[in-house]
Protein backbone atom coordinates (compact mmCIF):
# COMPACT_ATOMS: atom_id res chain seq x y z
CA UNK A 1 0.00 0.00 0.00
CA UNK A 2 2.96 2.35 0.58
CA UNK A 3 3.41 3.00 -3.15
CA UNK A 4 -0.33 3.64 -3.50
CA UNK A 5 -0.08 6.50 -0.98
CA UNK A 6 1.42 8.48 -3.86
CA UNK A 7 -2.14 8.51 -5.28
CA UNK A 8 -3.43 10.43 -2.25
CA UNK A 9 -3.78 14.18 -2.77
CA UNK A 10 -4.55 16.41 0.21
CA UNK A 11 -6.41 19.50 -0.99
CA UNK A 12 -6.91 22.62 1.11
CA UNK A 13 -9.75 24.57 -0.48
CA UNK A 14 -10.84 28.19 -0.05
CA UNK A 15 -8.18 29.28 2.41
CA UNK A 16 -7.49 32.84 3.58
CA UNK A 17 -5.06 32.09 6.39
CA UNK A 18 -1.30 31.73 5.87
CA UNK A 19 -0.96 29.72 9.08
CA UNK A 20 -3.64 27.19 8.03
CA UNK A 21 -1.87 26.77 4.70
CA UNK A 22 1.55 26.13 6.25
CA UNK A 23 0.33 24.04 9.21
CA UNK A 24 -1.55 21.72 6.87
CA UNK A 25 1.55 21.41 4.66
CA UNK A 26 3.62 20.48 7.72
CA UNK A 27 1.16 17.74 8.64
CA UNK A 28 0.93 16.34 5.10
CA UNK A 29 4.67 16.29 4.49
CA UNK A 30 5.59 15.39 8.06
CA UNK A 31 3.49 12.23 7.89
CA UNK A 32 5.25 11.22 4.67
CA UNK A 33 2.62 12.09 2.07
CA UNK A 34 3.87 13.54 -1.19
CA UNK A 35 0.98 15.59 -2.64
CA UNK A 36 -0.48 18.80 -1.26
CA UNK A 37 -2.72 21.09 -3.27
CA UNK A 38 -4.14 24.51 -2.39
CA UNK A 39 -7.14 25.91 -4.25
CA UNK A 40 -8.82 29.29 -4.05
CA UNK A 41 -6.08 30.83 -1.88
CA UNK A 42 -6.80 34.45 -1.02
CA UNK A 43 -5.44 37.14 1.29
CA UNK A 44 -2.52 36.17 3.49
CA UNK A 45 -2.77 32.54 2.33
CA UNK A 46 -1.95 33.65 -1.21
CA UNK A 47 0.62 36.27 -0.21
CA UNK A 48 2.69 34.38 2.35
CA UNK A 49 1.14 30.96 3.02
CA UNK A 50 1.56 29.63 -0.51
CA UNK A 51 5.22 30.72 -0.84
CA UNK A 52 6.04 29.28 2.61
CA UNK A 53 4.30 25.97 1.81
CA UNK A 54 6.13 25.86 -1.52
CA UNK A 55 9.46 26.43 0.23
CA UNK A 56 8.70 23.58 2.63
CA UNK A 57 7.77 21.27 -0.27
CA UNK A 58 11.04 22.03 -2.06
CA UNK A 59 13.03 21.46 1.12
CA UNK A 60 11.33 18.10 1.76
CA UNK A 61 11.26 17.04 -1.93
CA UNK A 62 7.47 16.88 -2.03
CA UNK A 63 4.83 18.00 -4.53
CA UNK A 64 3.00 21.29 -4.00
CA UNK A 65 0.40 22.65 -6.39
CA UNK A 66 -1.78 25.72 -6.47
CA UNK A 67 -4.88 25.51 -8.63
CA UNK A 68 -7.78 27.93 -9.11
CA UNK A 69 -10.70 25.77 -7.91
CA UNK A 70 -11.95 22.25 -7.17
CA UNK A 71 -12.96 21.37 -10.77
CA UNK A 72 -9.36 22.11 -11.78
CA UNK A 73 -8.09 19.61 -9.20
CA UNK A 74 -10.47 16.89 -10.33
CA UNK A 75 -9.71 17.40 -14.02
CA UNK A 76 -5.98 18.17 -13.95
CA UNK A 77 -5.02 15.45 -11.46
CA UNK A 78 -7.57 12.97 -12.85
CA UNK A 79 -9.01 12.33 -9.40
CA UNK A 80 -11.21 9.25 -9.36
CA UNK A 81 -12.59 9.65 -5.83
CA UNK A 82 -12.97 13.11 -4.30
CA UNK A 83 -13.69 12.87 -0.58
CA UNK A 84 -14.84 16.08 1.08
CA UNK A 85 -14.09 16.05 4.79
CA UNK A 86 -16.41 18.60 6.28
CA UNK A 87 -17.72 19.82 9.62
CA UNK A 88 -19.64 17.24 11.68
CA UNK A 89 -22.52 19.73 11.73
CA UNK A 90 -22.93 19.57 7.94
CA UNK A 91 -23.24 15.82 7.44
CA UNK A 92 -24.30 12.79 9.40
CA UNK A 93 -22.04 10.56 7.29
CA UNK A 94 -18.90 9.77 9.30
CA UNK A 95 -15.51 8.96 7.88
CA UNK A 96 -14.34 5.39 8.21
CA UNK A 97 -10.61 4.95 7.70
CA UNK A 98 -11.21 1.44 6.33
CA UNK A 99 -13.13 3.03 3.44
CA UNK A 100 -10.11 5.17 2.53
CA UNK A 101 -7.73 2.23 2.98
CA UNK A 102 -9.75 0.22 0.45
CA UNK A 103 -9.63 3.12 -2.02
CA UNK A 104 -5.88 3.52 -1.59
CA UNK A 105 -5.25 -0.21 -1.96
CA UNK A 106 -7.27 -0.21 -5.19
CA UNK A 107 -4.76 2.24 -6.67
CA UNK A 108 -7.38 4.92 -7.37
CA UNK A 109 -6.36 8.56 -7.30
CA UNK A 110 -8.14 10.04 -4.33
CA UNK A 111 -8.40 13.60 -3.07
CA UNK A 112 -8.95 14.30 0.60
CA UNK A 113 -10.48 17.76 0.36
CA UNK A 114 -10.41 19.97 3.45
CA UNK A 115 -11.99 23.36 3.86
CA UNK A 116 -9.72 26.24 4.76
CA UNK A 117 -12.74 28.41 5.54
CA UNK A 118 -14.64 28.52 8.82
CA UNK A 119 -17.88 28.30 6.83
CA UNK A 120 -16.76 24.94 5.35
CA UNK A 121 -17.97 23.98 1.86
CA UNK A 122 -20.88 25.42 -0.11
CA UNK A 123 -23.68 23.06 -1.15
CA UNK A 124 -22.45 23.27 -4.77
CA UNK A 125 -18.92 22.29 -3.69
CA UNK A 126 -20.22 19.42 -1.57
CA UNK A 127 -21.89 17.98 -4.68
CA UNK A 128 -18.45 17.45 -6.25
CA UNK A 129 -17.51 14.55 -3.98
CA UNK A 130 -18.50 12.18 -1.21
CA UNK A 131 -18.99 14.16 2.02
CA UNK A 132 -17.87 12.75 5.33
CA UNK A 133 -16.85 14.15 8.69
CA UNK A 134 -14.71 12.96 11.56
CA UNK A 135 -16.23 11.40 14.65
CA UNK A 136 -15.82 14.73 16.46
CA UNK A 137 -18.12 17.14 18.24
CA UNK A 138 -16.94 20.20 16.30
CA UNK A 139 -14.79 21.00 13.26
CA UNK A 140 -11.13 20.73 14.33
CA UNK A 141 -9.77 22.65 11.35
CA UNK A 142 -7.83 21.48 8.30
CA UNK A 143 -4.48 20.72 9.96
CA UNK A 144 -6.15 18.75 12.76
CA UNK A 145 -8.37 16.87 10.35
CA UNK A 146 -5.43 16.07 8.07
CA UNK A 147 -3.40 14.85 11.05
CA UNK A 148 -6.14 12.50 12.28
CA UNK A 149 -6.99 11.05 8.86
CA UNK A 150 -3.46 10.75 7.45
CA UNK A 151 -2.03 9.27 10.64
CA UNK A 152 -4.84 6.70 10.84
CA UNK A 153 -4.36 5.84 7.16
CA UNK A 154 -0.60 5.49 7.65
CA UNK A 155 -1.17 3.06 10.50
CA UNK A 156 -3.16 0.74 8.22
CA UNK A 157 -0.32 0.13 5.73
Amino acid sequence: MNENLNNVYVVLHNVHSASKTVETAQVVYGLGYRNYVVTKAEGSAAQSGVPDANRLALKMKRNFMVLPDLPDVLETLQIERPLMITSPKLTKERLEVSEIVDLVKSGQRIALILSGSSSSFSRKEMDKGDCRSLHAEVDIGPAGTAAVVLYALRGRE
